[in-house]
Parts: structure tokens; C-alpha cells; sequence
């Protein structure tokens, strides 16, 4: 499957939609309602993790006046620039599911609540 692609019309969306909108993207050319599918989440996530230790481990010997702060100021910059990357150049796109509706509950009566008392 290409990258970044509606999977109803094939349009290729842009790099900065997908970044700033995963959860409720809207294609521009039939409107459909789509998401970053959840395998491009879960890899992009593991990878950042990864990258992240790495520079962690990597930054534990710095010395200085605030070195107990920097390795993990260094990995959570890792990780996000990582994973914003990586769903930049590698997201797949699936159809967003409709949000569930919050049925009406009726009181003991029938009726339904209303907004008077």
C-alpha cells in the first residue's frame, strides 16, 4: 500500500495533515474521515523507543550541572522527532470508525430526561 494515501479515492495526503491530524484526518478530495492505521503506529512507537534508549544510555555519562536531567530530557526529544519522522515518511492511512452514540436512558417512567425541572 502507498504511503499517506486515502484507501477510498487514492489521493496522497501531505506529510503535515497526517503529523497534526492522526487521530481524525479529513481527505480533502471525498471527505472520508480516516486515522493513521494502528501497524504504522505500533512500529513508529517501538522504533521511537529504541532510538530513545539509545540516546539515553549514550547520554548517561554527561557530566555537568544538570547531567541527572539531560539523558532524559535527550531521549524524550529522540523519541518524539522519531516518531513524528517515521509517520512523515512511513504512515498508512485506514477509514476511521464513527464515534459511538451515547444512547438516551429513560427514567422509571417512559420519559425522557429533559433539561426542565
Amino acid at each position: 500500500m502507498a504511503i499517506r494515501v486515502c484507501p477510498q479515492c487514492k489521493n496522497q495526503l501531505s506529510a503535515g495533515q497526517v503529523v497534526a491530524y492522526s487521530d481524525r484526518i479529513e481527505c480533502p478530495r471525498c471527505g472520508a474521515t480516516l486515522r493513521v492505521a494502528d501497524t504504522s503506529r505500533i512500529v513508529g512507537a517501538f522504533l521511537a523507543l529504541a532510538v530513545g534508549l539509545l540516546v539515553w544510555r549514550a547520554a548517561q555519562g554527561s557530566g555537568g550541572y544538570l547531567s541527572w536531567l539531560l539523558p532524559e530530557v535527550y531521549s524524550f526529544l529522540a523519541f518524539s522527532f522519531v516518531y513524528l519522522f517515521y509517520l512523515m515518511f512511513a504512515a498508512n492511512l485506514a477509514s476511521r470508525p464513527p464515534d459511538p452514540v451515547a444512547p438516551v436512558v429513560a427514567d422509571s417512567h417512559g420519559h425522557a430526561p429533559s433539561g426542565h425541572h
